[in-house]
């Protein structure tokens, strides 16, 4: 964003008096565009809806709807949650609330299996995964709870594995352990943590492949990535929805399961053989007829 801020103003003075209009409206006033419309954006401005979909285009988006795109999801990553549950909680107030959220949940995990992105790579991922020696899975704040459990789960089917979370300790000194024969899987939602930005330039630096799970490509974790997966995240709660990577990381799973089954198959059994043979599960009564 702060790059096309600075396209709009290098090229201000070549631009024709509408589309200066359009151009001073942009610099000031973007963190309004993602609620208005092409029509009521030229209305503001006193300009034609053309005018500022050539605009757009001569900025190099293929229109009004993908500069919006862009713009929005730059807004988003700069507020806070405390002003997004307050937006939310207006715009839910007398509603049905059960039904508002499951609708929402369900947009989430539906716009996250459909990113066309994250179906591009996910085979890409799954070979990632493979090539590895050891994977290290990076999340703080709400994200830590997908990065536990993708680290315990691809730990249950054999892969090396460790979590870089607020509860691992010294987490930096774990991270200076990487090396470019491993991988580091980042998971970070807005608002982002100056931790995880340290840890994913620093794997840049050292040749690290990186791959991020983010909510914007506009996030300045996925900035530093090989390549991304974008995670929808809206909610109507003071946390991003996890529902979308939570799905996400079931595909993966169960990929890396279908890729070497009897292996995934022979580590769990021995799983289940050593919490058993510890008497640490609890024993399965037989039921009464």
């Amino acid at each position: 964003m702060q790059q096309l801020l600075k396209t709009i103003q290098s090229s201000y003075s070549t631009l024709p008096q509408a589309q200066k209009a359009v151009a001073e409206y942009i610099v000031g006033h973007y963190q309004d565009i993602p609620f208005l419309s092409v029509t009521s954006m030229a209305k503001e401005i006193g300009v034609s809806d053309t005018t500022i979909i050539k605009h757009c285009m001569q900025l190099g988006f293929s229109g009004f709807g993908d500069f919006k795109r862009t713009v929005t999801e730059y807004v988003q990553t700069q507020s806070n949650w405390h002003d997004r549950l307050e937006q939310h909680l207006t715009e839910i107030e007398d509603q049905d609330v059960y039904s508002k959220v499951y609708h929402s949940e369900i947009g989430n995990i539906k716009n996250t299996l459909e990113n066309s992105l994250n179906r591009q790579n996910y085979d890409r991922l799954l070979n990632s995964l493979d090539q590895a020696e050891n994977i290290y899975i990076m999340g703080f704040r709400s994200s830590s709870i997908l990065a536990r459990f993708l680290s315990l789960s691809l730990g249950q089917l054999g892969y090396r594995t460790y979590p870089i979370t607020p509860e691992a300790g010294d987490y930096y000194e774990l991270a200076c352990r990487m090396t470019p024969k491993d991988l580091l899987i980042s998971i970070s939602f807005s608002r982002y943590m100056s931790d995880a930005v340290i840890i994913a330039e620093a794997a840049a630096k050292k040749g690290v492949p990186h791959v991020a799970f983010a909510d914007t490509m506009l996030s300045p974790v996925a900035a530093h990535s090989d390549y991304s997966f974008i995670c929808a995240v809206e909610s109507y709660n003071n946390a991003p929805s996890l529902a979308g990577g939570f799905v996400l990381i079931s595909t993966i799973l169960t990929g890396c399961a279908q890729r070497h089954p009897e292996e995934a198959k022979s580590y769990m059994l021995q799983v289940e053989e050593f919490l058993g043979g510890h008497g640490l599960l609890y024993p399965l009564q037989p039921r009464e007829h």
